[in-house]
């Protein structure tokens, strides 16, 4: 992905797959359940290679007394 589709990955009905299928609501989606439960993701990518998408989301029950 080029760093202005980055930009707007998480846009809900982006999509890079024109004509091939996709709303573009995943990333959207997951972006919100992930941020939901004080969690993290983060993309990273190089044109015609590949993008990777990592999260973090805490433990449950992890609290600290």
């Amino acid at each position: 992905m080029t760093a202005a589709e980055i930009d707007r990955v998480f846009d809900p009905f982006f999509t890079t797959r024109l004509g091939r299928g996709g709303t573009g609501l995943g990333l959207s989606v997951v972006h919100g359940i992930i941020t939901d439960h004080d969690g993290q993701i983060s993309i990273k990518s190089t044109p015609g290679i590949g993008t990777s998408i990592t999260f973090s989301i805490p433990l449950a029950g992890n609290e600290l007394n």
